[in-house]
């Protein structure tokens, strides 16, 4: 199975060539690489043209795409243009500073085909922090084993609203393409764009009756920057856009939309807490947005619980 390996890339030269070189090292060689550039201003794209030639020989007989975007847009455009790209049976998207497992995409193609799987949500640990997914206890009730270290997914429109499952999350997620052919990422979001796109493709994969599964190894090494959209601090809380899942789906009457909706929400209002600078930003942030959180019936909606 031909597996295309797409990797959005912004201001990322300290780590790229490491990213590519751990596609070089697969055990199973990708099919295709695309590199989409998404207008770096620190010479990433020269970075990865680099590394691209020093493991020429590695990737002989990978098919290499460097696209540069002329104008920055985003990560979920970036995505969008190599996917439009992509010819692979199988796509997955790499972070420009993370790095798979040299078994990783090996083991993918060969757990997908064993189990009729039409995505899987990968493993992952994380550096500098010790971040690791999964939790195997947290999660036992929401799946069951095919073998180990191989879950299937029984009820995945619900488990995704889990708030100890990540899916998108260190790009960690792998799909047959012809379940992507109909979705793409939002292009303006910047957070949480990752599970909005997977799990609207999960619905679509639900819908027809496939499976979805978890490789719990972890396959990927996830390296949290503290420059990253998701971890940097926010000066201004206009700038904390609404999810694009909260958005689309705060008023569902379906009670997996409904609870997914919930748990980003959540941890948007999580991250607004832990990141704006002030109380007044913070109160600022909960006014504008205290209607949406009462509407999903979160509990943190009032003004005097957020810290001084």
């Amino acid at each position: 199975m031909r597996h295309s390996v797409i990797i959005p890339l912004y201001n990322k030269r300290a780590y790229i060539g490491e990213t590519i070189a751990s596609l070089a090292a697969q055990e199973k060689a990708p099919h295709e690489i695309i590199i989409v550039d998404d207008a770096s201003t620190d010479d990433s794209a020269e970075a990865a043209e680099h590394a691209l030639r020093h493991h020429a020989q590695d990737l002989s007989h990978t098919r290499s795409v460097l696209l540069r975007l002329p104008r920055n847009s985003g990560p979920g455009a970036a995505r969008n243009a190599g996917l439009a790209l992509a010819g692979g049976e199988l796509v997955s998207f790499l972070d420009a500073d993370d790095c798979y497992r040299p078994d990783c995409l090996r083991l993918l193609e060969q757990k997908m085909n064993e189990h009729r799987l039409d995505l899987a949500v990968l493993g992952y640990d994380s550096a500098p922090q010790e971040e690791r997914f999964p939790q195997l206890d947290a999660l036992r009730a929401e799946w069951e084993p095919l073998e180990d270290e191989v879950f299937l997914l029984p009820r995945p429109l619900r488990t995704a609203g889990h708030p100890d499952f990540f899916m998108g999350r260190a790009s960690n997620v792998a799909a047959r393409r012809q379940w992507l052919l109909t979705q793409r990422y939002v292009a303006g979001a910047r957070l949480n764009e990752g599970i909005d796109f997977w799990y609207r493709v999960l619905k679509e994969i639900v819908a027809h009756g496939g499976r979805a599964g978890v490789l719990s190894a972890p396959l990927i090494r996830f390296r949290i920057l503290a420059d990253s959209l998701s971890h940097r601090p926010c000066r201004d809380w206009r700038l904390l856009a609404t999810p694009p899942t909260v958005l689309r789906y705060a008023g569902s009457q379906d009670a997996d939309e409904l609870r997914l909706a919930r748990m980003l929400a959540q941890r948007w209002l999580d991250y607004a807490q832990e990141s704006l600078p002030d109380a007044a930003q913070r109160r600022a942030f909960l006014a504008r947005h205290r209607p949406l959180l009462i509407q999903l019936g979160l509990p943190q909606t009032d003004a005097a619980r957020l810290p001084a």
